[in-house]
């Protein structure tokens, strides 16, 4: 199956592009109907989620900047000058609305709150759109003999990680035209001619990383944002994106292995839930909140040593 040409910063409009506004429009919806169940002025929201978009892809491009091996496609063959990777992207944008918390005095864990499912909502949608422009693509789908004889190098075992999810029972391989990266990234490598008709066909990670994640939302679509302690919610958005996210990179193509059989991004997503676990478990032995008796943390219920309470009036 074959997809959209190529990813394009030229064209005027494209099919990622428009999926982009589509997905900040989604964040943008769904952030304003939590801020209003917060009873926080939805003006904050409008505000604060463009200049955190901006900030965050500026962040972004700088942090690429300072981790080159992380620009690498291909290893030495294959590299881009500029990456905005999605934890960057995240960690600048967080930075951001730390600042404007202090400066509104607004609460910074409500502001998470308010922000994490519908990030995760909106990346859903952008995920259609890395799909449309062949980014973020997938491991090779099916056995190839130049793959196999180079497939105890790292290159071998990035571009193949799981070699048992290969073969020509994988019938949902996509195919990438000639200008999208997963072309060039064969190209580079020596599977393809320049002069392919298109590339191998590989795995559409992004549509599987975009399934995980809305069964992963609708999980928590009944839980109302203002009956658990300010954090919690992004608490557990962080935790339940980097386990995904980790599995994922095992059939993603574009990460450099630099650790063992590890990406880049598996050892922030490492770092990640490391980190929410320890903030989940410190959530749940933190002191009351006014708004709700200590049982009735988040945290403790997922792990359903807590029963819910009625909320204090």
């Amino acid at each position: 199956m074959s997809v959209y040409s190529q990813f394009s910063f030229t064209d005027p409009v494209t099919p990622f592009g428009l999926m982009f506004v589509a997905a900040i429009a989604t964040s943008w919806w769904l952030a304003r109907r939590n801020a209003t169940a917060m009873r926080i002025d939805a003006s904050h929201i409008d505000l604060l989620l463009p200049v955190s978009i901006i900030g965050g892809i500026a962040g972004g491009m700088i942090l690429s900047m300072m981790m080159p091996a992380d620009r690498q496609i291909a290893g030495e063959l294959l590299q881009v000058e500029t990456r905005v990777r999605l934890f960057s992207l995240v960690l600048s944008a967080a930075a951001i609305v730390f600042v404007y918390s202090r400066l509104t005095r607004q609460s910074f864990r409500t502001l998470v709150d308010i922000f994490a499912l519908p990030t995760l909502a909106g990346l859903v949608v952008h995920r259609f759109g890395c799909y449309l422009a062949g980014c973020c693509w997938g491991d090779i789908s099916v056995h190839d003999p130049v793959l196999s004889s180079i497939a105890t190098t790292a290159i071998g075992q990035q571009i193949q990680t799981l070699p048992w999810l290969a073969g020509e029972w994988v019938r949902i391989g996509v195919e990438y035209a000639p200008g999208t990266f997963a072309f060039q990234q064969q190209v580079a490598i020596g599977l393809i001619s320049a002069d392919a008709a298109q590339s191998l066909p590989v795995h559409p990670v992004q549509l599987y990383e975009a399934t995980l994640l809305g069964v992963f939302i609708l999980l928590f679509r009944k839980i109302r944002i203002d009956q658990y302690r300010p954090g919690s919610l992004a608490i557990i958005a962080i935790g339940g994106y980097a386990a995904i996210r980790f599995l994922m990179e095992y059939l993603r193509a574009d990460g450099n292995i630099i650790f063992g059989s590890l990406t880049v991004t598996q050892l922030q997503c490492i770092v990640l839930l490391v980190l929410a676990g320890g903030l989940c478990m410190i959530s749940r032995h933190a002191a009351d909140h006014p708004r709700i008796q200590s049982e009735q943390n988040l945290c403790g219920r997922l792990s359903g040593t807590q029963e819910r309470q009625p909320r204090d009036q």
